[in-house]
């Protein structure tokens, strides 16, 4: 595995799926894979999303035409001063699973990614290919929601993995590193007027602040809470079966800390058993697959 940074934004392409895994309309899977323009490819869950997005494999077998559905670590510091984020990091958000053999190319990448400080990256794993025989041991349905609000949001006919979205406004599969930088820069340009514009601030002894002038509609803030380890998993069965995967900021939970719309709040940090280890971080988010406002690591 690479160890540079992906910071400049360049990269050479790298295949995300083997051949093998290329399957005809008419197999016993419930979707449909294949390549994009730039040799990649993703899983998506809706198999009438092909028409649209040649790239995608679905989930359901069929989509209503006028209304279809969106699916769809030791170092000392003082407890009393805050943690001041002076610049927002950019938030990178990938949504995948360990039974998807398009996703490892892409988790890779954002592994690599881990490594720039300016950078902030959760990973999610869904449960939706968990009926391809292997159950995702990080997967969590409430990703799976929150992946299909972003697709909402961002107008998607259905949720693909993977799938890497960037500061809420942009999105890609990142299998290889030209398109994880092409998805960095335009997510960075899309949110550049918003992105930042509410600050947050961490504090051990009094909580999360967050501040920053009155918005046009509420925002969400969220606590996120990931296991910075890399962690690899053997995969028995499945798509992905006989590989190690490697894991790293793999998200443990998602709690909702209040709205903000304007001003200055604070929100306490809520305790989590058996969060020894892990690591958090905060979003200030318009509203449920909106663009991330503000950011902050804990």
């Amino acid at each position: 595995m690479m160890k540079t940074l992906l910071r400049p934004f360049r990269s050479s392409k790298s295949r995300m799926m083997s051949d093998k895994a290329m399957m005809s309309d008419k197999t016993m899977m419930p979707g449909k894979m294949s390549m994009s323009s730039d040799g990649s490819s993703m899983m998506a869950e809706n198999p009438s999303m092909m028409g649209e997005n040649p790239s995608m494999m679905t989930e359901n077998s069929s989509m209503m035409a006028e209304n279809p559905p969106m699916m769809a670590e030791n170092t000392e510091m003082m407890m009393d001063a805050p943690m001041m984020m002076s610049k927002a990091p950019t938030v990178v958000e990938l949504y995948q699973s360990q039974g998807c053999n398009s996703c490892p190319p892409a988790n890779d990448n954002i592994i690599r990614l881990t490594e720039d400080p300016d950078m902030l990256v959760l990973t999610y794993e869904v449960t939706y290919w968990d009926r391809l025989g292997w159950k995702d041991t990080f997967g969590n349905v409430a990703f799976d929601d929150r992946q299909r609000e972003y697709c909402r949001a961002l107008k998607k006919r259905g949720a693909y993995t993977p799938q890497v979205i960037v500061n809420g406004v942009e999105d890609g599969v990142g299998a290889s590193q030209r398109d994880l930088n092409s998805i960095l820069q335009k997510g960075t340009d899309k949110a550049a007027a918003t992105h930042g514009t509410v600050s947050v601030t961490v504090s051990p002894s009094s909580g999360i602040t967050v501040s920053g002038k009155a918005l046009s509609s509420k925002a969400v803030v969220y606590l996120v809470r990931y296991d910075p380890r890399t962690i690899d998993i053997y995969i028995a069965h499945g798509e992905n079966s006989g590989r190690n995967l490697p894991h790293k900021n793999i998200v443990k939970d998602v709690t909702k800390l209040g709205s903000f719309n304007g001003g200055e709040q604070t929100y306490s940090i809520p305790q989590m058993a058996g969060d020894s280890g892990l690591k958090f971080a905060v979003l200030v988010q318009a509203g449920p697959g909106g663009s991330i406002l503000g950011a902050a690591r804990g």
